[in-house]
């Protein structure tokens, strides 16, 4: 396993403390970042300065994600310049958002999702590039839980899952259960951690849906399981990356969770360390 992270996390960190973003990619490298997670949205703005610094750094980039609106916009072909930059990019693979409810008619709206998603794929294909989607933590995302996220692996042949540790926690589910049930199509894992209180005042919360709020926190020093998840991707055989998210950390305390969640990884036998 391969330990990544997110490129909007560490510009956060980064404009925060008015920091260079190659010196900082450089200082996450040594500490055992060893790939980097991007938008499609932040590759468009920062890709041709970025590929120089990755390039240098000896990083390569670990996948792409984006939204797309297909129940807004279900004949727009957005959706095919996302998969061209990213396969041109030299991403592994692309994470769609397919957009949310809209309220009215769910079912059309869903149905255009799915078929959205089937259109991608098909394309993603023609590219060599898998497409996936997440248990995504929005309470209007109709694949925000187990059976929503099965639902669209099931309409969709081809369709591969980045497993996200931390957004099963919108309606309390078992994250290990949730890992096992998704195994066999997991292509990539977002180690993202929860807590109940917020460990910076900067912090913002998450609204699950029965009301109560959770926190991001570094990996590893949350309530996710995050040890035994690490485990049992071992024992599955799981050869590809962790992504340390960090989403709704306060920007002044992103980096300094970033170097915790790396070395929690590495002293967990996680990446350029591990036998």
């Amino acid at each position: 396993m391969k330990i990544a992270a997110f490129y909007e996390n560490i510009c956060d960190g980064v404009q925060a403390a008015g920091l260079s973003m190659e010196d900082t990619l450089s200082a996450l490298r040594d500490e055992g970042m060893e790939r980097l997670y991007i938008s499609v949205e932040s590759w468009k703005r920062d890709g041709k300065t970025l590929q120089g610094i990755l390039r240098r750094q000896r990083i390569p980039l670990e996948g792409m994600h984006g939204f797309c609106d297909f129940p807004g916009n279900p004949d727009s072909g957005e959706y095919r310049d996302m998969i061209d930059r990213a396969a041109d990019s030299g991403a592994e693979h692309l994470l769609f958002v397919p957009g949310m409810l809209k309220g009215g008619n769910t079912l059309r709206d869903l149905q255009r999702m799915v078929e959205g998603m089937r259109r991608a794929v098909a394309y993603g294909q023609s590219k060599g590039l898998p497409i996936l989607m997440e248990d995504y933590d929005g309470l209007l995302a109709p694949y925000n839980c187990m059976a929503g996220l099965q639902y669209f692996l099931q309409q969709v042949d081809g369709l591969e899952c980045a497993f996200d540790t931390g957004n099963l926690v919108l309606y309390h589910e078992d994250e290990l259960a949730a890992l096992d049930w998704f195994a066999p199509r997991i292509r990539t894992m977002h180690l993202k951690d929860r807590c109940a209180a917020p460990r910076h005042a900067g912090d913002t919360p998450l609204r699950c849906a029965d009301g109560s709020s959770v926190y991001c926190c570094a990996v590893g020093s949350g309530d996710i399981r995050m040890a035994r998840i690490l485990e049992r991707l071992k024992q599955l055989g799981y050869a590809g990356s962790v992504i340390a998210e960090l989403y709704c950390i306060d920007p002044a305390a992103v980096l300094q969770d970033l170097r915790q969640s790396i070395r929690w990884l590495r002293a967990r036998g996680i990446g350029e360390t591990e036998n």
